[in-house]
């Protein structure tokens, strides 16, 4: 959260791990050093815990960590496996994935791992979610209306909304710093015929909007906002 550190995974020891270094690259560290595979790192708001994903008891399992790599310690477990940790922008909430209904669902819990709820509750498959930047909204990708679109719910899983409603599929979507806009993945514009291939997209938080930002007919993945740093 300061800017002066950096977190990632790498499999250069074997399997993947959590590593921390510089932002210009020094000091890469190993802090996890375990034999499983530990994976999608996420600061704390407060730049003192590292949250994560890891099979080393025998399924994914969240964990959180100091960020010298200390106090490891599984937040979830759970007989089935937990996935993509995030925290709530005040640091008092982390959501996550969880296969432990049968089917994806999202959750979200304490920092200590007490109080996980199932948020969504829906036979379908609700998937990576994301805060809202003043933290009353989460917005995820769900197929429960037969192909995936952008929703957002209330924190306490209320009022699940369809913001896309495509009839081509939607993911990952991602809040812009001041929370006016996601941006977000469609297949929509006749691209489905070939190996899903996505554009960007951007709409305001009640899906109007919905405008295609790179009109490309190759891979566009995975957008992301650059903070308004000053």
């Amino acid at each position: 959260p300061d800017g002066k550190k950096r977190a990632f995974e790498s499999n250069r020891d074997g399997c993947s791990e959590i590593y921390v270094m510089n932002i210009d690259g020094s000091e890469q560290t190993n802090l996890t050093n375990s034999e499983a595979f530990d994976q999608f790192p996420t600061w704390s708001p407060d730049g003192k815990k590292i949250v994560f994903e890891s099979n080393r008891d025998g399924i994914f399992e969240i964990y959180v960590m100091n960020i010298d790599g200390s106090e490891q310690t599984n937040l979830t477990n759970s007989e089935l496996d937990d996935h993509f940790p995030g925290w709530s922008p005040d640091g008092k909430k982390i959501a996550f994935k969880s296969v432990r209904d049968g089917n994806p669902e999202i959750y979200v819990m304490n920092p200590d791992g007490s109080e996980q709820i199932n948020l969504t509750n829906n036979p379908s498959a609700d998937d990576l979610r994301v805060w809202s930047p003043d933290g009353k909204k989460i917005a995820f990708h769900s197929n429960r209306d037969g192909n995936f679109e952008i929703y957002v719910m209330n924190i306490d899983g209320s009022e699940q909304t369809n913001l896309t409603n495509s009839e081509l599929d939607d993911h990952f979507p991602a809040w812009s710093p001041d929370g006016k806009k996601i941006a977000f993945e469609s297949n929509r514009d006749g691209n489905s015929e070939i190996y899903y291939v996505s554009e960007i997209y951007v709409m305001n938080i009640d899906g109007s909007e919905q405008t295609n930002l790179t009109n490309n007919k190759a891979h566009d993945w995975f957008p992301a906002w650059l903070p308004d740093v000053k």
